[in-house]
């Protein structure tokens, strides 16, 4: 690795741990439930149905477990990776969901309304979805505590072929 490049990581690894010391987080997520989420889906022949909650505002949440930590994201087709708020982030990586070595340095993403923000690249182990296991997927830490839980293509494009049955509010996973 270029000394430029070990750098860069270091320096972004500094300013996200002065983040979570400074951010003095305490209580529960936006996104975790004190009763776990079932991320278990049923099977049926080749197919995993996975249950979604319709939200106030007509979006879809999912429930997943991201390294065993039960979370609910945001079903977020037009995302390009799963997104994580720094809150979430912080929590994760003083419970021991994540450590600093999942953290890989410094991104640029696209919002849907055109702003261009900076965040931080991890890598998370596992994320559970009905069943299936993922691991190493990318993932987005956004410089903010209030940003939803997005589940996105980095996660998506890994499924297979997926569709969503709306009068059951459910994910189909075909196989």
């Amino acid at each position: 690795m270029s000394p430029l490049v070990c750098k860069k990581l270091y320096d972004e690894l500094n300013r996200f741990k002065f983040l979570v010391k400074m951010s003095g987080f305490r209580g529960v997520l936006r996104g975790q439930q004190a009763s776990s989420p079932n991320s278990a889906g049923t099977r049926s022949s080749n197919n995993i149905v996975v249950k979604l909650q319709k939200e106030q505002g007509g979006i879809y949440t999912i429930p997943c477990k991201v390294n065993g930590l039960p979370l609910k994201f945001v079903f977020d087709t037009g995302a390009s990776s799963v997104s994580i708020s720094q809150s979430e982030a912080i929590f994760m990586l003083k419970n021991g969901y994540l450590s600093i070595n999942d953290i890989v340095g410094s991104q640029q993403f696209q919002t849907a309304s055109g702003a261009v923000l900076e965040g931080t690249k991890i890598i998370i182990k596992k994320i559970e979805i009905g069943g299936l296991i993922l691991r190493n997927v990318e993932a987005s830490v956004v410089h903010s505590t209030n940003a939803p839980l997005l589940l996105g293509q980095s996660v998506l494009s890994r499924l297979g072929k997926i569709s969503i049955d709306y009068r059951k509010s459910s994910l189909i996973i075909s196989r």
